[in-house]
């Protein structure tokens, strides 16, 4: 019988200078490759999470694991989540709000190891019935592993991450919740109060994200804020119930979507132009305070006409210029090409001398860019003319490149009297004609910092029942920033009279040749 072991171990004697693989016989080699190719593998590890490859793919988890259909607007919000700290979500209703709040919940706790999840609403019915709820359902459809508990305080747990809920009118829980991949998800948050937002905060300095998901009821508080004046530190999504497949396409493509009936149901029964159709139907805030000079409902328009645009800006070439008078406030340039404006350079702690060189060199660069030669016509440049925009107007006026350039320097003085009836100052009359212009089809860029500026100023009125727009300061105490994009904006918008003193200033340029542009 032959001995195996001593097959294995049958090496003759080496001298110093052989090599090592030499001394294992051919026989031992083969029997020892033999037994390495038949024998069993190893078993798997029992710590390897099988949803570890979803950790980045919410998508996929939702799709593949879940069985769920999900929707562009759905996918995009689960993306934003991934990628995004800061994500708020305004929408009509049965637009899969909750479900997209429970397959995030799911979607963390599964595939991200270690993270932590809160959902909460206004009230724990909310949280009960709606979120929780939904979350159940997917988990118990999807036959989930991991500890689920009928108590949305006990939460959901498994391996090393958990998510639980609670309702937001008990902000003293947040203050003990923290951990490396944090996120909280609050459902109808334009009705949470304030103070939950402050505790969450506190968190948020750490790292942790926050999903705000809800029907546009309240023009105030932190939800208003992310689509107006705090707009540039969010990531924002608007969904109409009128844009779900259901809608669309007129069949019930997707179960608990709005449908294209229900849709014109409620548009006959609130009618197009009522609040309840605007918020329920349209995810668009209610009308604001009858004290608000420019509505949000009119820059969302702006919004879409510009985003609807494909051909180059045309029309007359203008510019405004709101010169920074304090140290924290920005000198902005703002050019408009008929009714589009293209986007503004904005400059900081600059003297008169910098602002008017940095006025011609735009000048220059937009005439080249857009096709818009010193013969098509000159360029007015409208500047507020107070305080340190007196000097950048001087130079201006007094520059023989700016002549060359084509640019005609109209000083615009806000603090004087108005010269339309109606208004208080000048700058009442600009605000309220900017106003005027966006109704009549004025477009605006995606600039999320002019959106803010845009809505935030209020109006009243004077003993004689003029109208007055508050000043910078008062708005600069509310937006912790001067509105000053759109006040170059509306420098730019605003005509002012026809003079002599004008049509001189263009005549004059015949006295110039044109300068090179490029």
């Amino acid at each position: 019988m032959l001995n195996l072991h001593s097959l294995l171990n049958d090496t003759p004697s080496l001298s110093a200078t052989e090599p090592a693989a030499a001394a294992v016989s051919p026989l031992a080699r083969g029997i020892r490759q033999g037994l390495a190719e038949t024998a069993p593998a190893p078993p798997p590890s029992l710590d390897v999470n099988p949803f570890a490859s979803y950790r980045d793919d919410p998508v996929g988890f939702a799709e593949e694991v879940l069985g769920l259909k999900v929707w562009s607007r759905m996918r995009e919000i689960l993306l934003a989540v991934r990628d995004r700290k800061r994500v708020a979500v305004r929408s009509g209703h049965k637009v899969s709000k909750s479900t997209t709040a429970a397959v995030i919940a799911l979607w963390r706790c599964l595939c991200r190891e270690g993270s932590r999840t809160v959902l909460s609403a206004p009230t724990s019915r909310q949280v009960r019935i709606i979120i929780w709820k939904e979350l159940t359902n997917l988990h118990g459809n999807s036959r989930l592993p991991g500890q689920l508990f009928v108590d949305p305080g006990t939460g959901y747990r498994y391996r090393k991450s958990e998510v639980f809920g609670f309702s937001t009118d008990e902000p003293e829980k947040i203050a003990g919740i923290s951990g490396a991949d944090l996120l909280f998800i609050l459902d109808e948050a334009s009705g949470v109060d304030e103070p939950l937002f402050a505790a969450i905060e506190g968190n948020m300095a750490g790292g942790a994200g926050l999903l705000m998901i809800s029907n546009p009821t309240q023009t105030s508080g932190t939800f208003y804020e992310a689509f107006t004046t705090k707009r540039h530190l969010w990531h924002t999504i608007h969904i109409s119930s009128a844009e779900t497949p259901n809608a669309v396409s007129g069949e019930v493509l997707i179960p608990g979507l709005a449908t294209r009936d229900w849709v014109m149901e409620k548009k006959l029964d609130w009618g197009e132009d009522s609040p309840l159709y605007q918020v329920r139907v349209l995810g668009n805030f209610p009308g604001q305070a009858e004290n608000t000079v420019i509505g949000l409902g009119l820059v969302e328009a702006a919004r879409a006409r510009h985003d609807a645009q494909e051909a180059p800006p045309t029309g007359m070439f203008t510019l405004g210029v709101d010169v920074a008078r304090y140290g924290d406030d920005s000198t902005v340039l703002q050019p408009l090409f008929g009714s589009r404006p293209v986007p503004p350079t904005v400059h900081r702690k600059q003297d008169n001398v910098e602002v008017a060189g940095h006025v011609m060199d735009l000048v220059a660069r937009l005439r080249a860019l857009h096709g818009y030669p010193v013969a098509a016509g000159p360029v007015r440049v409208k500047i507020d003319d107070l305080g340190n925009g007196g000097g950048v107007t001087d130079h201006l006026k007094h520059s023989e490149r700016a002549a060359a350039l084509g640019i005609v320097t109209l000083p615009v003085t806000v603090s004087e009297r108005a010269t339309a009836e109606g208004y208080s100052k000048l700058r009442d009359q600009l605000w309220f004609a900017l106003r005027d212009w966006l109704r009549d089809g004025g477009e605006l860029p995606p600039d999320s910092h002019l959106e803010g500026e845009l809505v935030a100023p209020r109006f009243s009125f004077d003993t004689q029942g003029r109208a007055k727009v508050e000043g910078k300061d008062e708005i600069k105490k509310r937006m912790n920033r001067s509105p000053d994009r759109a006040d170059a904006l509306a420098l730019a918008v605003y005509q002012p009279p026809q003079d002599t003193g004008v049509a001189s200033a263009i005549a004059a340029l015949d006295d110039y040749a044109p300068i090179g542009l490029d």
